[in-house]
């Protein structure tokens, strides 16, 4: 993504960041204990109660966390980046033009409400003049152009069973609510947010300027294609099976899935080089969207279409319609009690539409040469640890090993920030254009990855820039991924003991170098293909043990009454448990056979747990921890803490805890 260029130096920016930096994070002391509570009963609630009580959510989040207090001070960092950049004075490089007018034209609201909705007016003259359904083709290639989500999806990907190659990839898309399932649950609180979407519909075509009446009648309508898209959709947990989201088509063989819907006009339109097969994704998913093109008008069509434009684009229409998005989407959605101040959400964009520009700057001031060089050295010990973890595996056969082993190898660690600079020459930003730049950053963004089809892969490509606070394994590259923006405390802190270092970004690390042999990652070998590495016996014994894991978290309550969904989360869970371990392992060869002193009364061990459990210290309103079951594949920070250290006989031993003990596992679950 990009390699350190001459950047702005670190002392220009640092008066402009000193105003606006947050109070940065206590270092972990063991006053945040709550001694009232025995580790053995509740570890999370030990590690955790106080720092929830001291942290509660801020009134613009629906939740708040470690990873989120990291991530605002990210945010303060790259306010201050932009608002440099915005000084509209002669000198200033291409990236910072981009990015300071960028966030300029974002900040600029007065304008934005005098543009009211006028910038809508060509989409929606186009689609008023469609003739026929056969014209959705078009109008579909146009909107997808400048970011809408409209009907399906199309982008490119690593071929699963050549991973060197880069092809198209069609797939489920044209939602207005998070994922499929919205669609169809039947229990009352399902059918309560379904009825209050149609609301917030109604209500954004009546900012549209549609008397209610026909607001109320195109609300249903958007609503009855979306369900009807719905129905071809496969749920969270199945889109996890690499094995249900790949068929590889010839060109020919999509079109005859959907024979009302022109392929060829799509293709060439929105800017794809030629090919001759495509992975499908979703194969149902394409036979459905032909049906409900064959059961609505044209008019019900047009009204879809017109909905998406204003829907996939208010955030950067006026205050009105801001709100109203709001309302449903953050407030009744996820509990959230106010909009977030413009500033960051215009950061936010910024950070989405030109964040490896804005990236190459963060870098310079939060990492550098030297956090990359550390955080690898901890990495070779973690990936030492899974091999010897791996080796002394007691349900695994030798030749399995084998293989595994050689995948371990294989893996490419990428670390803080990428090599390779992406060009944003072509992209125009205009300084007081706020919409037009976020449609031309989307234009940027697609065709910079639909060029991509037909070309060998560039691992150099990165999936998110530097500032992000995430962490990922992709097994269709076999390599990991760990930005700057996460290699900061309470992550990693190079002032604490390896004991909290190591249980903190040690075990996120090991956490995604697992996830290449977790239930979906274990499926592609160590050059990335999909490819079953494994001997039958061995496939059976993973299986078996992999299941242990899904009914433990199956088991736990997320909110209310409603439990975890032990399939959608067991790539995570299977994950954090064998980061966990390995881990531990890399901790313990570290102390090479030396027990260091006791810190704050607490020995390396019962640290290495707590560096754990400091990561996941979390509050979430009961709306989010909702949404989140349906759609997220993580489970809740006490879950995660308390499901994973009950399967340790480290912890039980760390902690002195009875054999009986609430935080003992009785059917401790391990694969890694």
């Amino acid at each position: 993504m990009r390699s350190l260029l001459k950047l702005l130096a670190v002392c220009t920016l640092c008066a402009a960041a000193v105003w606006a930096q947050p109070r940065p994070e206590k270092p972990f002391s063991p006053d945040l204990l709550d001694k009232s509570v025995d580790p053995c009963t509740d570890f999370y609630a030990y590690a955790c109660n106080k720092w929830q009580a001291q942290n509660p959510i801020p009134s613009d989040r629906p939740s708040w966390g470690t990873f989120n207090l990291l991530q605002e001070r990210g945010e303060y960092m790259v306010r201050a980046i932009l608002e440099k950049a915005s000084e509209n004075k002669p000198g200033r490089s291409g990236n910072e033009q981009k990015i300071g007018d960028y966030y300029a034209s974002c900040m600029d609201e007065a304008a934005v409400e005098k543009a009211g909705t006028k910038p809508l007016d060509r989409d929606f003259q186009s689609i008023a003049g469609m003739k026929s359904k056969a014209d959705l083709a078009k109008e579909t290639t146009r909107l997808h152009r400048e970011g809408a989500d409209v009907m399906f999806s199309f982008g490119s990907g690593s071929d699963f069973k050549n991973a060197s190659q880069i092809i198209g990839e069609v797939d489920q898309g044209g939602l207005g609510l998070p994922d499929r399932d919205y669609y169809f649950k039947d229990d009352a609180k399902s059918v309560e947010l379904r009825q209050k979407y149609v609301a917030h519909v109604q209500k954004m075509f009546e900012l549209l300027g549609d008397a209610p009446e026909k607001a109320a009648a195109e609300a249903k309508a958007v609503m009855d294609i979306e369900t009807g898209l719905a129905k071809g959709a496969l749920d969270q947990t199945s889109r996890r099976d690499p094995q249900k989201v790949y068929h590889k088509m010839a060109s020919q063989e999509l079109a005859a899935l959907s024979p009302g819907f022109s392929w060829n006009v799509y293709f060439e339109g929105v800017g794809a080089p030629k090919f001759d097969s495509l992975n499908v994704a979703e194969p149902d998913f394409v036979k459905q969207m032909q049906n409900v093109v064959n059961s609505f008008s044209l008019d019900d069509w047009k009204t879809y279409l017109r909905w998406h434009v204003v829907h996939d684009n208010a955030a950067i229409l006026p205050s009105a319609f801001v709100n109203e998005n709001f309302e449903f989407f953050s407030k009744t959605m996820q509990g959230t009690k106010e909009l977030r101040p413009r500033w960051k959400r215009c950061v936010s964009y910024a950070n989405g539409d030109l964040g490896e520009a804005i990236g190459q700057i963060y870098v310079q001031q939060t990492f550098g040469a030297d956090g990359k060089a550390r955080t690898l050295a901890m990495v070779e010990k973690l990936e030492a640890a899974l091999g010897e973890d791996i080796k002394s595996l007691p349900w695994m056969g030798e030749e399995t090993k084998k293989q595994a082993l050689v995948k371990l190898a294989a893996i490419t660690n990428r670390i803080g920030y990428a090599d390779k600079l992406r060009d944003y020459s072509t992209l125009e930003i205009v300084r007081g254009d706020a919409f037009g730049n976020a449609q031309r950053a989307n234009t940027y963004d697609l065709l910079r990855r639909l060029n991509k089809i037909g070309k060998a892969l560039d691992k150099r490509d990165w999936p998110y820039p530097p500032m992000t606070v995430n962490a990922s394994y992709n097994p269709n590259q076999n390599n990991i991924t760990f930005p700057a923006g996460i290699l900061q405390p309470p992550f990693y802190d190079n002032k604490a003991d390896d004991a909290l270092n190591f249980g903190a970004i040690g075990a996120v690390i090991g956490h995604e170098l697992t996830h290449g042999f977790d239930d979906e990652g274990s499926q592609f070998d160590a050059d990335g293909n999909l490819r079953d590495w494994w001997t039958a016996d061995d496939k059976k014994k993973f299986e078996e043990r992999t299941k242990c894991t899904e009914n433990q978290y199956g088991s736990f309550v997320a909110v209310d009454d409603l439990k975890l969904n032990g399939k959608l989360t067991l790539g995570e869970n299977t994950a954090d448990n064998g980061g966990m371990r390995i881990a531990y392992m890399a901790l313990i060869s570290a102390m090479a056979g030396k027990e260091p002193p006791p810190i704050d009364g607490l020995t390396a061990q019962q640290r290495f747990f707590l560096g754990w459990a400091n990561v996941w210290c979390q509050n979430r309103t009961d709306a989010i921890a909702r949404m989140l079951v349906t759609i997220d594949p993580h489970s809740p920070g006490k879950n995660r803490v308390n499901g994973t250290v009950s399967n340790m006989p480290e912890f039980r031993e760390a902690y002195h805890c009875k054999a009986d003990a609430p935080m003992v596992n009785q059917n401790a679950c391990r694969v890694w």
